[in-house]
């Protein structure tokens, strides 16, 4: 029962900080029942209601957890959250109090008090907030925001003497002084002349201007909150024994037992064991000057020159490359040699051939290189090719995705490369390559993903040369490490930490002879399955092996071998090596340990060949996070199978898995077996979310701002302009109805993406009854005019057809969610044949008059990764709809070219039929395109344009802006949209990496609202604005109502090959023709400096990554 118990408990602390509230619901309620009396459970059950905003539910199980652990400070905390989420401040107020008896000094506790106190406004309050926050600062007396704090305070009680104390001790903050040096000068001057206001008004400015600093947010962290409460969760048992957050102890007794290995008879220069394919996921492959042999079964071999010219110094490890280039799931070689570069293809049957004259340019192809490493560079979805050449800088083969590479740029001022590493370094998403030569320089280039170029180099320190590299998260905080061996045997770890590089030594081969980059390898992997990276380092003279511990690396032994690969070859879970005898002959060392630690094979794999490609096949560049009880650890992808050890434990609660695009997916409870990680096809961005109260219920209506895209590369053309600003949607009479004299619409952000919002309106359209109004909801260049189209109620099409000629007029004659998809999809997602629906509208539309086709339905998007992809082979690009009428002649002719397609989801396009049809031909049409585009109904109408209309324009009455969290999605079927569900929060925790830079406020927005005037609301993933307007009398008898919500700004969304979407600048504004400016300060931005008090006033809440990031290692050790 105790098992199940720790199982379960940490399944549901990993799902909370992943943001899965379901799963963590049913986790935690599990513990309740297997441990009745354990609070933290309860407590954490607490935190979850909190998050889906039940807040009584919440109350509930808080009082459960009190009442079995009255004395614990942390839940007293979750319970003033509850009460004061809940509007009861004086019972908020008694929990903090009684938190603050049990930790006096439980930083968070201090301030959210002070924030009461100061928010009561009573008699004394003022002075207690003060006393609060000065309690605050005898624990961390530099902590900057508490400092400010304190600062306000002083400002707002006009008290000169505490001001100046605490503007001296601000200053003494060297991060404070340069970048805020000028207001808080300001802020002085204001306050010895008397101006308390200015002051702290001033004090407002520094604050919001310091928030980009580590340092101040590494401050706020200490005090502050976060809008879910993840860092409350209780993640250790209260009443059972706890598991440790440190990995289980090394086995010392490790020992590798010498086995014989079957690769022939030929003295090789290396052999590898390789996973070729999911039949055949245990293959070796040996290669020497003049062989490369291929054995995918011990009763088989195919063998291959190997193109190594006249060389005969030993083949490096890198001489062969594995990847799968053409997207069939089979992984390929890639032969780098003296004597040319040459590309073996694998084929259904698992047989090898040729490939080089038909993917590899024959210039290329006769080069002399050393090694070649392959990494999805553009992030576009498919493998490229860095290969190094002999001498001079290393050529970059882009994959074009139809089977050819091209040469692409290549990484400037390095020549003689050697190794190469491809994994983000940084910490913001994107994979960077780390670089060695042959004289053991370092070289790190930074991705800076869309600019020209792309790879940036960051200078190191000059003694950061090195015999070999690796990649691994050795310390266990989240962010991948460089592992360097340097030239008198040091293994040093080397990190970026705000934008600096950090070393540390973390092992040591005390009588290491350096016997050159090529003949010296470097890996990092569990050995002993403890739950810790270990290291195996090997020469042509030897090998040495070191156990981590949480202290660093430790000598563990000495083998005679060279180690060529290390590799789970007997399936047992454990890592074995493959060695070079002193004698010569190949052996496989066993991996036999004294302790039986557990550990799991995880398979990351995309989802399909067709209508996908978003990532390479098996996810190269991206990462894997592990979490077993508090046992933490982090892998990149650098082949189809990622080993993790996972000690005692005997499942893996979590792997959370950064796909190579930037998607994010969470698997639970995996076994430790070989488990395969199938990517969940997903859209990133796909525009906010609106919902409205239609009398009992809020509903999804349709997304919004569809067509304002910022930095979108259209139909793989290359950048977008800014090219729209303004979107209508039509909002059904029965999707709205009014409650408490108002109508309530909500617009929510799900996806990866940031939004402005200058202007939101809405409009109310009464009509006669037996009429219809409809906007036209299409995604077009140019953009069709907003306007009202006032026709008769639209009429199903007599019958439909296919592309291939089947009767499909059961699929679009009614709104009913059974979407026509009759149609091949094609290589990438948004991506389909060449297809169309053919209609004939039938004999009773009239001759004459205005008719208008009605189509409904939604487009599955390609999105800018993707469309970089297409354009780099000979792929069709995506072309909008286009109508085709019959010619007269037994054909067909275009009439209406790249209408542009659906603006998103279940929205309804409008083609006006006037004057398409010749005289004496049939009254049928053709919609075609080669892009996804699903339809639900297709009718027609006809236009009315004299009807009358009472419109009137509604500005919202309030406007809040607030955290809500990630609604539940739901989708029907591949070919059916994803709606998310209003009333069930999926989680609260950062689904995606945010872009960087400041976001509005919560709270009242309404004065950003007002107009069109690039004074916009900028909201986040997981953020909700909530709109209330004056509902307007009832339509008279007769007549009847609709809605049309307006919206004025823009969309920006985190795909790596969107414009600058790593930040929230550059900021649009209306009159911006193009958005090819970098971003640079923001007091430089041109957005900015039109309303510069916004960000003084509104725009003071600065996101970063950091929660998202740090996750799965939040609160791990507290």
């Amino acid at each position: 029962m105790y098992e199940e118990a720790v199982g379960a408990f940490y399944t549901g602390v990993a799902a909370v900080q992943v943001g899965e509230s379901g799963v963590a619901e049913a986790m935690f309620r599990r513990v309740t029942e297997l441990a009745p009396r354990e609070p933290a459970a309860w407590a954490d059950l607490g935190l979850v209601a909190l998050q889906r905003r039940e807040l009584e539910l919440a109350a509930d199980r808080l009082e459960r957890a009190r009442s079995l652990a009255p004395d614990n400070g942390r839940i007293q905390l979750l319970s003033a959250l509850v009460a004061r989420e809940s509007g009861r401040l004086d019972a908020a107020t008694g929990h903090l109090r009684r938190a603050l008896e049990l930790e006096p000094r439980n930083l968070k506790a201090l301030y959210l008090l002070a924030q009461i106190a100061e928010q009561e406004d009573r008699p004394g309050s003022a002075a207690e907030a003060r006393q609060l926050v000065d309690r605050i600062l005898a624990v961390q007396p530099v902590n900057l925001v508490a400092l400010l704090e304190r600062a306000r305070l002083a400002a707002k009680g006009q008290d000169i003497q505490p001001l100046r104390e605490t503007l001296d001790r601000i200053d003494a903050s060297a991060e404070a002084t340069a970048s805020a040096g000028a207001q808080l000068r300001a802020v002085r001057a204001a306050g010895e002349a008397g101006k308390f206001d200015v002051a702290a008004t001033e004090i407002a400015f520094v604050q919001t201007e310091l928030q980009s600093l580590p340092v101040y947010r590494r401050d706020q962290d200490a005090l502050l909150i976060s809008p879910d409460g993840v860092e409350l969760l209780l993640q250790r048992f209260l009443l059972l024994p706890a598991p440790s957050a440190r990995p289980a102890p090394p086995d010392t007794g490790l020992a590798f037992v010498a086995e014989s290995l079957s690769v022939g008879e030929r003295r090789w220069a290396w052999v590898r064991r390789v996973w070729l394919s999911e039949e055949v996921p245990l293959a070796l492959v040996a290669a020497d000057q003049r062989t490369v042999w291929i054995s995918p079964s011990r009763e088989e071999a195919d063998t291959f020159a190997f193109p190594g010219g006249d060389d005969t110094a030993p083949l490096p490890p890198s001489a062969v490359a594995t990847l799968d280039y053409n997207y069939d799931f089979r992984v390929d070689l890639a032969l780098a040699g003296r004597g040319g570069l040459r590309l073996l293809r694998q084929d259904d049957a698992g047989d090898f051939s040729d490939a080089t004259l038909e993917a590899i340019p024959p210039a290329v192809a006769r080069g002399a290189y050393t090694g070649a490493w392959a990494a999805d560079l553009d992030m576009e979805g498919d493998l490229d090719l860095v290969v190094a050449r002999v001498e001079g800088a290393p050529v970059v083969l882009r994959n074009r995705g139809d089977g050819r590479f091209e040469p692409g740029p290549d990484f400037a001022g390095v020549t003689a490369l050697r190794e190469f590493a491809w994994a983000d370094l940084d910490a913001d998403g994107d994979p960077d390559a780390a670089l060695l030569d042959a004289e053991g320089r370092l070289h790190v280039f930074l991705n800076l993903r869309d600019r020209v170029p792309q790879f940036e180099p960051h200078p190191l320190p000059d003694a950061l040369r090195a015999q070999a590299i690796a990649v691994a998260d050795l310390n266990q905080d989240a962010t991948l490490d460089l592992v360097l061996l340097q030239a008198d045997g040091t293994l040093t770890l080397v990190w970026a930490a705000d934008d600096a590089w950090q070393t540390r030594a973390v092992g040591r081969w005390p009588d290491f002879a350096a016997a050159g980059v090529a003949s010296t390898s470097l890996f990092l992997a569990d050995l002993d399955n403890n739950g810790a990276v270990d290291a195996v380092a090997s020469t042509p003279t030897g090998t040495r092996v070191w156990l981590g511990t949480p202290e660093g690396l430790k000598l563990h032994r000495s083998l005679a071998d060279r180690i060529s690969d290390v590799a789970d070859l007997s399936g047992e879970g454990r890592l074995d090596l493959i060695g070079l005898a002193p004698d010569g002959t190949w052996r496989l060392l066993a991996n036999r340990g004294s302790r039986d630690y557990y550990s799991t094979i995880l398979r990351p794999q995309a989802a399909s060949a067709t209508g996908d490609r978003r990532i390479n096949p098996f996810g190269i560049g991206g990462e894997i996070e592990v979490r077993a009880g508090l046992l933490y650890q982090k892998q990149p992808i650098q082949a189809p199978t990622v080993h993790f050890g996972l000690g005692e434990h005997e499942r893996a609660n979590v792997a959370r898995i950064v796909w190579p695009n930037g998607s994010v997916q969470a698997e639970f409870n995996l076994s430790a077996t070989n488990e395969a990680m199938v990517a969940r096809q997903r859209l990133k961005g796909s525009c906010p979310s609106v919902f409205t109260f239609d009398g009992r219920t809020m509903r999804f209506v349709t997304d919004f701002l569809w067509r304002t895209a910022l930095g979108l590369r259209i139909n793989a053309q290359g950048a977008a302009a800014v090219i729209h600003s303004e979107d209508w949607i039509k909002i059904r009479g029965d999707q709205m109805a009014a409650r408490e004299g108002f109508y309530d619409v909500r617009i929510t952000g799900e996806l990866w993406e940031t939004h402005f919002f200058d202007h939101v309106a809405l409009l109310v359209v009464d009509h006669p009854e037996g009429t219809e109004v409809l906007v036209d909801e299409r995604f077009a260049l140019p953009a069709p005019v907003p306007v009202l189209h006032a026709m008769s109620p639209p009429r199903p099409v007599e019958r439909a057809w296919d592309q291939n000629g089947r009767d499909v007029t059961a699929r679009v004659r009614a709104l009913d969610e059974h979407y026509l998809d009759t149609f091949e999809r094609g290589p990438y997602q948004g991506i389909a044949e060449d297809h169309f629906v053919e209609i004939a509208l039938g004999d009773d539309v009239p001759a004459g008059g205005p008719v208008w086709l009605v189509a409904s339905g939604w487009v599955y998007p390609t999105d800018a990764s993707i469309n970089v992809a297409i354009s780099q082979g000979g792929h069709p690009p995506p072309h909008g709809l286009q109508l085709e009428v019959p010619d007269g002649r037994g054909g067909w002719t275009v009439v209406r070219s790249d209408l542009g397609f659906p603006a998103g989801k279940t929205k309804t396009i409008l083609i006006d039929l006037e004057n398409v049809f010749r005289p004496d031909t049939p009254r049928r049409l053709r919609l075609r395109t080669n892009m996804e585009v699903y339809w639900d109904r297709i009718a027609w109408a006809l236009g009315q344009p004299q009807t009358p209309l009472r419109t009137r324009r509604l500005l919202p009455a309030t406007a809040e802006l607030r955290y809500r969290g990630f609604s539940e999605v739901h989708q029907a079927g591949r070919t059916a949209p994803e709606l998310p569900d209003y009333h069930r929060i999926a989680g609260t925790a950062p689904q995606w990496r945010d872009l960087i830079g400041y976001y509005t406020r919560y709270g009242d927005v309404r004065p950003l609202n007002e107009s069109v005037d690039d004074r916009y609301i900028i909201m986040n993933a997981g953020d909700e604005l909530v709109l209330r307007f004056p509902a307007h009398p009832d339509p008279p008898a007769g007549w009847t109502r609709d809605f049309v919500l307006i919206g004025d700004g823009w969309v920006k969304d985190g795909d790596y090959n969107t414009g600058f979407s790593k930040t929230v600048l550059p900021l649009p504004y209306h009159g911006l023709s193009d958005y090819s400016r970098p971003p640079g300060r923001l007091q430089d931005d041109p957005a900015y400096r039109r309303h510069p008090e916004d960000w003084q006033i509104f725009h003071t809440r600065y996101v970063t990554p950091q929660d998202f990031h740090h996750a799965l290692v939040q609160g791990r050790r507290d």
